[in-house]
């Protein structure tokens, strides 16, 4: 093969590394379950195991494939909020919690409430966010607080570990909950209320940060001192970003353990948090802000009676069983009824996109999620609309690969047949009436199962 970049993405579930040849053809992947380990309170990532899991997978992939020339270039996406304090030499001074840890709960209150939290940084605090978990730390872990000499993102960790350099993605920056997406800077107020740590350089997505210093990789042979190092950041963006190679307006419908509706829109101002949409740097730079709208869909189907192998074993289907329910009820009984809520949810989203500018154009599916028929033919009769899935699934990889390729200097073009899933003639016209429904009933959001 005459070149090789690597994507990684490091997801709340799994840990996928993937090398792509000059064509940007997907031609080896793995797949694990992101490293996790418990501390007092619950699950974290011990960052130094997961590059170790990484490096392990990387050179794997690389000998399995005839151990032929470096890796050109390496980049992540990832999960957006969890991080870890480093010390003067990168190595971690502790654990990473995990964006779904609640242990955070009280301090996002109180952030919350503070004067600082300001709707310039376009997303609301929560128990999810970094901040909220900064506050936490400084408080419950002040010996790791004071001995850092930086905090570093967890997905764009294993990156500045092999090149000796921090650095933090835009979007991942702005995930935190204290970045100014459109001035591209820190809210230092809100920094100083959530007793945030240093900080390194923001970059933006395919910035190339160093060049690979691992001894693993580079006695491997996997890598060599030349072998890039590039940004890449927020793994749905970065999905997004492989799509628009294909569409360049398109609407990305993200299926993931989070089901995350995705659109770019030309530079705007707000002066309020919206319910539905956060705004992020666009992953295409500049000129543009990222609106995203985001639903628990898995934390949703947990707390259904049967949980995920019930929902599983209808989404394995050509079709949905049954006939179309409101989707807006007080209780969901079927696994159908959960779909049709969570779709409801998401073309709420999607509709919301058109108040920020958001070009129209084809909605586009990803993620885990997106491989389900069925799944796919519910959300076109929600939405009212075809619904186009590239035959290509590991979109957040090769995102990143992409952008790898690019710093390299390399083609950065997409050819993947994309199958169009129309909406069920027979069902359409209900889900129009039931959608009329759920939104003069409110019922988006969190409700009881």
């Amino acid at each position: 093969m005459d070149m090789l970049v690597c994507g990684i993405d490091i997801g709340s579930t799994n840990l996928k590394v993937a090398l792509f040849d000059e064509s940007n053809r997907l031609v080896w992947l793995r797949t694990e379950p992101t490293p996790r380990v418990r501390d007092a309170v619950g699950l974290v990532t011990d960052a130094a195991d997961l590059v170790t899991v990484i490096e392990r997978m990387l050179v794997c992939g690389w000998a399995e494939l005839g151990r032929g020339k470096p890796l050109v270039a390496i980049s992540s996406a990832g999960i957006g909020e969890d991080g870890l304090y480093v010390d003067t030499t990168l190595n971690p001074l502790g654990s990473a919690i995990p964006w779904f840890d609640l242990r955070a709960t009280a301090e996002a209150k109180e952030l919350a409430g503070n004067a600082a939290a300001t709707p310039l940084s376009g997303i609301s605090i929560d128990p999810t966010r970094t901040a909220a978990k900064w506050l936490w730390s400084a408080r419950n872990l002040p010996h790791q607080a004071i001995a850092a000499s930086y905090w570093i993102s967890l997905t764009d960790y294993p990156l500045a570990a092999w090149a000796g350099v921090p650095f933090m993605s835009d979007t991942l920056a702005s995930r935190t909950g204290c970045f100014d997406p459109s001035a591209r800077e820190w809210i230092a107020p809100l920094l100083t209320a959530s007793r945030a740590p240093v900080l390194p350089q923001v970059v933006s997505a395919g910035t190339a940060v160093g060049t690979v210093r691992s001894s693993v990789l580079l006695d491997s042979g996997a890598a060599d001192q030349q072998t890039l190092l590039v940004a890449g950041g927020h793994d749905h963006p970065v999905a997004a970003h492989a799509i628009h190679q294909l569409a360049a307006n398109a609407r990305v419908d993200s299926l993931g353990t989070a089901n995350v509706i995705y659109g770019d829109a030309p530079a705007l101002t707000w002066d309020a948090f919206d319910s539905k949409i956060a705004f992020m740097p666009s992953i295409e730079g500049v000129g543009k802000l990222a609106c995203l709208g985001v639903f628990e869909f898995t934390a949703a189907v947990n707390r259904f009676p049967g949980g995920m192998e019930a929902i599983r074993r209808v989404m394995a289907l050509e079709m949905l069983p049954g006939n179309p329910g409101t989707g807006a009820g007080d209780r969901m009984s079927t696994e159908r009824q959960l779909l049709e809520w969570a779709t409801m949810n998401a073309r709420l989203m999607l509709e919301r996109l058109d108040a920020f500018g958001v070009p129209q154009g084809p909605v586009y599916a990803t993620g885990g999620w997106s491989r389900s028929r069925a799944l796919l033919e519910l959300r076109a009769s929600v939405f009212g609309q075809p619904v186009h899935a590239p035959q290509e699934k590991e979109l957040s990889v090769l995102g990143a690969a992409i952008f790898a390729a690019a710093a390299a200097g390399h083609r950065t073009s997409l050819d993947t047949p994309v199958a169009v899933i129309y909406p069920n003639e027979r069902w359409q016209p209900h889900y129009a009436e039931a959608f009329e429904r759920f939104v003069a009933t409110d019922a988006g959001g969190e409700r009881p199962l």
